[in-house]
């Protein structure tokens, strides 16, 4: 199998060379219904594939179409007359800025997520929460991600639903260990990104693992869309709301009371066919909870602006309250999200926009299963 690195040359000399420049990836693309001015298709492509064969510097309509990037792999579906999808393009872009100067993947990886983790735990709970656990009469490892840790609750949560499963399961902490999917890997060190990725299955080969837990959608997307490219892993690499539905039988919700609520899906995930359900059946099989789907769900779920939020606010910000008020459509009281990242991106937005007076919680999945379990734990991210 050949390397990432060769993967993603492979794809920039087939657009550099290849590409009839159709526009298609640009026109259809869905960061583009939040942009309040669109960019030329065809013009924004030309410059985007000159500018990756070395010539003339991204214009302003490429550097707007890049940055209002979402990141939610609904790319992946859009027909390429050469079959090469928008966000290799994005990547290889990042890859490009970098080889000109112009960005830079030099700084450590992880002082936010260290420092919020230390914030929102006791010294105990971080050192759980850091320590690599390599049991060898497990037959799971759960990988948590690099992100959550800025949700330190989140992880906690999910360790406390896997505890009151009973399975013993060995556990590879994500600021030690990555799918790859860090920030300079998606700015385009695709080398870092294979060592990463590799350095995570090596520490899982050493076990007797039969499934890989996977709590972040992140790198579950990951898995499908880049590492089966250079790593075939000889176990099942399954979700967390997977797990927790294949062992419903052994969790008990004392605590649970009548909620009406709806799902928001991790986007990426979705587009990807990503295991789509089982979280619908955990929440189904809680005593007293009604889920209501939103108009847009399962393949058809709008983005809750992800990457754009940071890179293109303005964009980003249009696809957030799109998704929120989609939400308060159903009359639901109880938004639940899966991701802790589309979570701190509502959180974060009812609190900086109080104006839009939305009226229901947003609650993690892991959240609303601890607190139906009688376990509940404070929410590192205030509502209000």
């Amino acid at each position: 199998m050949m390397s990432l690195a060769d993967y993603y040359e492979a794809a920039r000399q087939k657009i550099v060379h290849s590409c009839i420049q159709c526009g298609n990836c640009i026109s259809r693309c869905r960061a583009m219904d939040c942009l309040p001015e669109r960019p030329d298709p065809r013009e924004t492509q030309r410059n985007i594939v000159a500018f990756l064969g070395g010539g003339e510097d991204l214009s302003p309509s490429a550097l707007r179409k890049i940055r209002s990037c979402m990141r939610c792999y609904g790319c992946l579906e859009i027909p390429c007359p050469i079959r090469v999808n928008s966000l290799r393009i994005n990547e290889l872009a990042a890859r490009e800025l970098h080889r000109r100067g112009k960005l830079s993947w030099d700084g450590p990886l992880y002082p936010v997520h260290d420092d919020l983790a230390r914030k929102g735990t006791t010294a105990e709970e971080y050192r759980r929460i850091t320590t690599p656990v390599a049991d060898r009469d497990a037959a799971y490892l759960f990988f948590p991600g690099c992100n959550v840790y800025k949700q330190p609750d989140k992880l906690l949560n999910a360790l406390a639903v896997l505890d009151a499963v009973g399975e013993p399961y060995s556990f590879a902490p994500g600021m030690e260990y990555c799918c790859g999917s860090s920030a300079r890997g998606m700015n385009g060190d695709l080398e870092r990104m294979q060592a990463d990725a590799e350095k995570l299955f090596a520490f899982a080969a050493k076990l007797p693992v039969r499934k890989m837990i996977f709590w972040c959608p992140t790198c579950l997307s990951m898995l499908q869309d880049r590492i089966l490219r250079f790593y075939q892993p000889p176990f099942a690499c399954i979700s967390f709301a997977r797990h927790v539905l294949d062992h419903l039988d052994r969790l008990r919700f004392p605590a649970a009371v009548a909620h009406r609520v709806t799902y928001h899906e991790p986007c990426k995930n979705a587009y990807m066919g990503i295991d789509p359900d089982s979280a619908r059946a955990v929440l189904r099989s809680i005593p007293g909870t009604e889920l209501v789907e939103m108009e847009h769900h399962g393949k058809d779920a709008l983005c809750c602006g992800c990457a754009a939020v940071v890179t293109h606010p303005e964009a980003g910000d249009r696809a957030t309250i799109r998704r929120l008020r989609e939400a308060e459509a159903t009359g639901a009281d109880t938004l639940i999200t899966l991701c802790h990242n589309c979570h701190w991106i509502f959180r974060s937005a009812r609190k900086e926009h109080p104006e839009w007076r939305l009226g229901y919680a947003v609650e993690n999945f892991s959240a609303y299963l601890v607190r139906a379990m009688g376990l509940p734990r404070p929410d590192s991210l205030p509502a209000e």
